[in-house]
């Protein structure tokens, strides 16, 4: 009696690979930032030093130093040189957005125009919903802003800084931390790119608009925020074009 055989398909040995023990570096990055997030603690808190870690951890420094890179590059904390220097707790989540869109600049494959594009797309929805969500801790930064470049009228840097300003902490006001990070990534790069775009009878137009759109915060009005702010950001794009032509 002739019986059927099975078939069966063997795999040849080699065909998986060992698993990769991980770096010391990535495991201390991972200690540290749990660290960070289950003791919630606050921004600016003072860590300890490289020298204090490795003596903790029972590693070289420089795996200490591979592991704050790693939380430098990730946003969550700033390292500082110097007398005053030390590691600190930070909340610059936008950094590595910034750093990769930085790249592509570099590189010629975005453009100042792109910037102002994304924009368009990203800060109108954050005025409307800061319109919406703003609390009175946030309409209370805004008013301290506005008041203090009020009483910087003559000073162009000054006038600039805060109105750069008062776009962050609409992001912040918007409640939406995605919505935030993508335009403090965006609106950053474009600061540093336009860096030597200065003058006081601009920037006290720039700071009109505000107290416009700061107004239509504190009256809840979404619709109008959204209109002051695309009207806000292509006069800027506008100008900034007309400056580098005659530059």
């Amino acid at each position: 009696m002739e019986m059927d055989i099975e078939k069966k398909t063997y795999v040849s040995a080699g065909m998986f690979r060992p698993l990769r023990k991980q770096r010391f570096s990535d495991q201390i990055a991972e200690l540290i930032q749990k660290k960070i997030l289950e003791d919630n603690l606050a921004i600016g808190t003072n860590l300890p030093s490289e020298k204090e870690m490795a003596g903790e951890f029972q590693v070289s420094r420089s795996v200490i130093r591979e592991a704050l890179r790693i939380l430098e590059m990730s946003g969550l904390v700033n390292i500082k040189k110097g007398p005053t220097g030390g590691i600190f707790v930070s909340n610059v989540y936008h950094e590595p957005i910034k750093r990769s869109i930085g790249t592509l600049i570099a590189f010629g494959d975005v453009t100042i125009d792109h910037l102002f594009k994304a924009r368009l797309l990203i800060e109108p929805q954050i005025a409307k919903e800061a319109a919406r969500q703003a609390k009175k801790e946030d309409l209370k930064k805004f008013r301290d802003l506005l008041e203090d470049s009020a009483l910087h009228l003559d000073n162009p840097i000054h006038l600039k800084q805060n109105n750069l300003r008062f776009h962050l902490l609409l992001a912040r006001a918007s409640g939406n931390p995605v919505l935030a990070i993508m335009l403090e990534s965006v609106f950053e790069l474009l600061v540093e790119h336009t860096l030597d775009f200065v003058d006081l009878s601009l920037e006290r137009h720039f700071l009109k608009i505000h107290k416009k759109i700061f107004q239509v915060l504190e009256e809840k009005k979404p619709l109008e925020a959204e209109k002051l702010i695309k009207a806000d950001i292509m006069d800027v794009r506008k100008r900034i074009k007309e400056y580098k032509k005659v530059k």
